[in-house]
């Protein structure tokens, strides 16, 4: 843990993190010390079933109501301020789930809040898991691969529904009025700091982490779209606006807002980051070698590396997402803290429950001193992780979860053990592609509520991935990289690396392999990347019952 030490003359910075169901925001010296912190639940949540009007949602529709995220802000730094100067803030930095976008007037203006779009979902904000666009998904890989379009090779192969370019495509064919009204589509990352600063500027590391946008060949050509969908190369004037590289301003904070939130004008806005990007410098990374993984409703992974290598599987390898000089790769799993939440939800027995209390602990510690000392095996269960979908490596949100060995005698602590084993065999099956196409990962850190809440499970994760796996002692890195970001576009410090040295995290707990395990998980994991290469198929069972579900108009 690092000892900090004040140099910085009491200088401040902000940093914003919009999460899947609440938004953060934390008040940093420039010396890192955290001076305030405050949390922001979204009112609307995520919308799966129902629009606030009742219009109702379809299968795979995750969606979000932008005045959340205006509430967030008007909240937020306020709060923040009580605990120091506003005239000694130097910048403030933005990050946001990626990738979450929506549709925009001329002006900035979300569409779902005017009355001619206030009932149709696709005006809302798309979450990152809004996973409807598999289908539009589908058709631009194929398209892309008749065409032998380049950009493939470095977004795994496979264009993916969580990524941009699907989400705008299927607002063209199903939402053909609210296309044509839309001046643009713009990941919330980069509309929060237009709306702080008036200025109609778009992040390169977005551009280049959600958007196909490539420094050579910029996003995917006109040809390309046209031949897609015929009219479709239209999406490319709807993402036009300069592009601001990680750690530059997009502008000064208007006066408007400044007096909305207590704080000067013209304060730097930051160039927004995904959560992910923004969580390597805010744990205190600035070397390859090393896998971030931020672990929280699911879980983002992230390497850096001097050179620009196409890894199947990978849907996100971008120049200078991160790190100038280096090509940010990012991987993950699409569910991680939320497959939690949905076991303790759905299985965990009352009794369980009521026994947790008497303990004064929470299901999960209940549940983790039952299973500490367990062999690998023990559960007789395997698990394959794709409550929503599998990220990586086969890019593919059609997939779903599956549990197989299931008996009479099988227990709620089984379940649990499972599901943890199989998040670690997923994230074993990333490093093993970055690996193999010579990407060197020696050693794993974490941040989030899920590294910092469940021990058992990163012994599971070091046990599994053989190798040291470092829990950060920032909780959220995500946010205190926005204020490091923050920092660096008021010029709190003149380049990246003295500023990840002052104010990035440390490390408070490595988890190191356990040798007698590692033979049985080797022998569990093999059993895994079987189900893998057999569910992850585009004839899988899991697909076909979707498309069942779908056609008898259930969720």
């Amino acid at each position: 843990m690092k000892n900090r030490v004040s140099s910085y003359g009491g200088y401040t910075a902000i940093g914003l993190d919009f999460g899947t169901r609440e938004a953060r925001a934390q008040l940093r010296g420039l010396d890192g010390k955290l001076l305030g912190e405050a949390v922001f639940s979204y009112p609307h949540g995520v919308m799966s079933d129902r629009l606030p009007d009742g219009t109702t949602l379809r299968p795979g529709d995750a969606l979000q109501h932008p005045q959340d995220y205006i509430d967030a802000l008007h909240t937020l730094i306020p709060a923040l301020l009580q605990s120091g100067d506003p005239n000694r803030v130097v910048g403030v930095g933005v990050d946001f789930t990626q990738c979450t976008m929506m549709p925009v007037g001329e002006d900035g203006a979300p569409l779902c809040q005017t009355e001619q779009f206030a009932n149709q979902p696709m005006a809302y904000a798309k979450l990152w898991r809004h996973h409807s666009a598999q289908p539009q998904a589908d058709r631009m890989t194929q398209v892309a691969q008749q065409r032998g379009e380049m950009f493939l090779a470095y977004c795994g192969e496979s264009v993916y529904a969580e990524s941009m370019f699907p989400k705008i495509l299927e607002t063209f064919e199903r939402a053909p009025k609210l296309y044509q009204a839309a001046d643009a589509f713009v990941e919330l990352a980069d509309w929060i700091p237009w709306y702080l600063t008036g200025e109609r500027r778009r992040s390169r590391s977005i551009a280049g982490c959600a958007a196909l946008w490539d420094p050579t060949a910029e996003y995917p050509s006109f040809d390309y779209l046209e031949s897609v969908a015929p009219g479709f190369g239209s999406a490319l004037d709807k993402l036009r606006g300069p592009l601001v590289a990680v750690g530059r301003s997009i502008g000064g904070l208007l006066p408007e807002r400044a007096a909305q939130l207590g704080l000067p004008a013209g304060i730097p806005v930051a160039a927004g980051l995904g959560d992910c990007q923004a969580a390597f410098l805010g744990v205190g990374l600035y070397q390859p070698g090393v896998l971030l993984s931020v672990m929280g409703t699911s879980s983002c992974d992230m390497v850096i590396h001097s050179e620009r290598i196409a890894i199947p599987g990978m849907y996100g390898i971008s120049s200078d997402s991160m790190i100038p000089g280096y090509y940010g790769y990012e991987a993950g799993q699409a569910t991680m803290g939320d497959l939690f939440r949905w076991f303790s939800e759905q299985w965990v027995p009352k009794e369980i429950e009521d026994a947790a209390k008497v303990r004064g602990e929470t299901v999960f510690d209940f549940l983790n001193h039952r299973i500490a000392a367990r062999q690998p095996a023990a559960s007789g269960l395997l698990a394959l992780d794709w409550w929503c979908g599998n990220r990586t490596v086969l890019l593919d949100t059609d997939l779903s979860g599956l549990l197989v060995g299931m008996t009479m005698n099988t227990t709620c602590e089984d379940v649990y053990q499972a599901l943890m084993q199989s998040l670690a065999f997923g994230k074993r099956r990333i490093v093993e592609q970055f690996q193999n196409y010579g990407i060197p990962v020696a050693r794993m850190r974490v941040t989030g509520g899920v590294a910092e809440k469940n021990p058992v499970l990163m012994q599971v994760f070091a046990d599994v991935l053989k190798m040291p796996v470092e829990v950060s002692d920032e909780a959220n890195g995500s946010c205190n990289g926005s204020c490091i970001y923050g920092a660096l576009a008021g010029s709190g410090f003149p380049n990246m690396e003295l500023a990840a040295a002052a104010m990035g995290g440390g490390v408070s707990r490595v988890y190191y392999p356990t040798p007698d395990r590692g033979r049985m998980y080797d022998r569990l994991y093999e059993l895994y990347c079987q189900l893998h290469d057999a569910f992850g198929t585009e004839t899988s069972i899991m697909k076909q019952l979707k498309t069942m579900q779908a056609e008898e108009g259930k969720k």
